[in-house]
């Protein structure tokens, strides 16, 4: 039982560190599935951001740099750089676009070809920028931070070390009637408000995503914690079903050494009878023949003799009376009168007083009594033995809560821990030629007609047993009795 306990300790504890564990884990998951799902988005939206004015820019090309395809005179205007540098200032002054700041002109091998205004300084694209713009895509690029000359004529008490944003936008350059490649644009436009915009949308993502995170995080912990809350009340309901059960199997196990203990004494009584009444005929004349009335110790084995005929007498009348179908009712008084002539020589013997106090009512079909008279009397024989000389034991019947309490109290020294964690279990006895058996087989006995045997305490002043019995039990026996009396008339 203890091994039971120490590992269902062992599992209460796994039950409770798992779930936090658990939650604490799905909620990590869960984060972290937020933010790499937010960083792609993020990364969406600013490209379709940045790229949104390539996009118009290309439009406007398409609609206004060659309206008639069909006009020679600008499909050759358009063949040469002049003229390309013509379209797109036209292009500049009819687009919605604010912080123009030049235009480079590259030709369809990606070299520079001239700058507007000239002092802008000259570039080189790169083969992936070619490659899309050679498929008639335009291309955009964000730069968060460029130095100033570098783009822009210089403008007196400007720090050369300044930097800004830059948006440099490249446009494919050729006729609708004919897609093929004639040249690039490409459009330098101050990034700030740009920049401003994509701060504004990280701001919004991060406060997107961090109500995201605690609503989705705190749902899921509320979920899992209800679940976990469920699992861990079934889980102790089933160790303490486990330990129900373990304890019954051992009630059981203990039931069947007492069954099979009652089955040998029922055997060994009948086989002890007849010779213990031999015996005692024989002592009983041979004492008459040849030995003096004085001697005490044989006066001593004869009485040891006619007691253990007086057991076997009542044992063999207990056993025949629980197998007759005879039915007859004792009151509960008539049982202390039983049992109060039945040890009260015991008690004197021992120098021990004994007293009874009953304060109860009620009556027991003859089968009830009979098990009750044996439970106690071994109570009483026990409290007897542990209570020292001159101090009294004494046996009550209370009646309380719709039951009859029977409890014994000697004034003895008590149990130990050891004794108490044993007591019904059939082991060792501390007392000479003891079998350890007794208050095992009185328990079997209460659980068999339905009453409660327990320790109700144990102080260095004293044992108090308790027996208690159910009221109810009492007035259906009663009632059985009563219609077997009908039905025999």
């Amino acid at each position: 039982m203890s091994a039971l306990k120490e590992q269902s300790g062992h599992g209460l504890f796994a039950a409770r560190t798992a779930p936090a564990v658990v939650i604490v884990l799905t909620l990590a998951i869960l984060g972290s599935t937020i933010f790499l799902a937010s960083r792609f988005f993020r990364q969406s939206i600013r490209e379709h951001i940045i790229r949104r004015d390539a996009r118009l820019l290309y439009s406007l090309w398409l609609e206004q740099a060659f309206k008639d395809p069909l006009d020679e005179e600008l499909m050759a205007l358009a063949e040469t750089t002049a003229g390309q540098l013509e379209a797109v200032l036209e292009l500049t002054r009819l687009s919605p676009l604010s912080g123009y700041l030049g235009t480079r002109l590259f030709d369809t091998n990606g070299n520079f070809e001239t700058a507007l205004p000239p002092n802008v300084s000259e570039a080189q694209l790169t083969q992936k920028d070619l490659n899309e713009l050679r498929n008639f895509k335009p291309v955009s690029r964000f730069l968060p931070s460029v130095r100033l000359p570098d783009f822009s004529p210089a403008v007196p008490g400007d720090d050369p070390r300044t930097t800004r944003p830059l948006l440099e936008i490249m446009v494919p350059l050729h006729s609708k009637g004919e897609p093929r490649l004639q040249g690039i644009a490409q459009f330098l436009l101050e990034g700030e408000s740009l920049a401003d915009e994509l701060a504004a949308l990280d701001r919004t993502l991060f406060a997107q995503v961090l109500m995201a995170t605690v609503g989705s995080s705190l749902v899921v912990g509320i979920v899992l914690g209800l679940a976990f809350h469920q699992l861990q009340r079934v889980n102790r309901l089933l160790v303490e079903r486990t330990t129900n059960l373990l304890k019954a199997n051992q009630e059981l196990t203990w039931a069947a050494k007492a069954s099979a203990i009652g089955a040998v004494t029922s055997h060994l009584i009948h086989g002890l009878k007849n010779p213990l009444s031999g015996l005692q005929h024989f002592m009983v004349n041979r004492k008459a023949e040849s030995r003096p009335a004085s001697d005490t110790e044989w006066q001593l084995a004869v009485s040891t003799a006619r007691r253990m005929q007086s057991l076997v007498n009542e044992v063999v009348r207990i056993l025949r009376e629980q197998n007759d179908t005879a039915r007859y009712e004792i009151t509960l008084d008539e049982l202390v009168q039983m049992i109060a002539g039945k040890v009260t020589p015991l008690a004197e013997q021992a120098g021990v007083r004994f007293q009874t106090r009953l304060n109860a009512e009620g009556t027991l079909a003859n089968r009830d009594p009979n098990l009750i008279f044996l439970i106690l009397e071994n109570l009483i024989q026990n409290a007897i033995q542990a209570t020292p000389k001159g101090k009294a034991v004494t046996f009550s019947l209370e009646s309380e809560n719709g039951e009859v309490f029977c409890e014994v109290r000697d004034e003895g020294p008590g149990l130990s821990e050891s004794l108490k964690d044993n007591l019904f279990k059939p082991c060792q006895s501390t007392k000479e030629q003891g079998s350890g058996i007794g208050l095992a087989i009185s328990k079997q006995l209460a659980n068999h007609i339905g009453a409660v045997l327990d320790l109700k305490c144990s102080t260095p002043e004293g044992c108090v047993f308790a027996l208690g019995i159910p009221m109810k039990l009492l007035t259906a026996r009663t009632d059985e009795l009563r219609a077997s009396v009908a039905d025999c008339r």
